[in-house]
């Protein structure tokens, strides 16, 4: 009898490896039959799972910003309030991290010029604007942020704006942008934008 297999937690599987090649040689250089080698699968297998190269790589997309977003859930689980933590969920802060920004980037590229790819970075960048949102309401209302709330949307733009520069900066300068870098300077930003 032939062995059960978690089709989703494959799919993660393959969606990881295609992570690792990316940070390591880039989106274009990304193939199914590398991908396949590394999964110690044939490449029959991750078609299996993956119709085509861009399914896959929109799937890898997708599970990246899940992964985030799944960060940030828990630590507003603990503190529907806590900006500075739910952020710092997002930031490159560590190889994990640093891979999923390398990810979000690489594909910034394939945006520009493929609709479902651009579809889904709005989607994404609506989503994390719109977790933003909910956290900031949450201070508001809970009087620990001097904002108004009919101003909670601009912040939660400009926040984003400052989230995108933070890692940015962390990926080609990791010695002035390290950890603590990264923290000391979003803490300054939460400060000046009332926060």
């Amino acid at each position: 009898m032939p062995a059960l297999v978690d089709h989703e937690s494959r799919r993660q599987q393959i969606a990881r490896i295609a992570t690792t090649i990316i940070c390591r040689v880039g989106l274009d250089a990304v193939t199914m039959r590398q991908i396949a080698a590394e999964a110690g699968f044939s490449t029959t297998i991750v078609t299996h799972y993956f119709a085509n190269k861009k399914e896959l790589l929109l799937y890898t997309y997708r599970s990246s910003a899940l992964d985030a977003q799944a960060r940030m859930g828990e630590v507003l689980a603990l503190d529907p309030c806590d900006l500075q933590g739910s952020v710092e969920a997002l930031l490159p802060l560590d190889p994990v991290r640093q891979g999923e920004w390398k990810v979000y980037f690489a594909f910034w590229q394939m945006a520009l010029v493929d609709p479902d790819f651009a579809a889904e970075q709005r989607a994404q960048a609506e989503n994390a604007r719109a977790i933003l949102r909910r956290v900031l309401e949450a201070r508001v209302r809970a009087g620990c942020s001097p904002i108004a709330l009919e101003a909670v949307d601009t912040v939660a733009r400009r926040l984003l704006v400052q989230i995108l520069g933070i890692a940015i900066h962390s990926l080609f300068d990791s010695r002035d942008w390290a950890e603590n870098g990264q923290k000391a300077y979003l803490a300054e930003e939460l400060a000046a934008l009332g926060c």
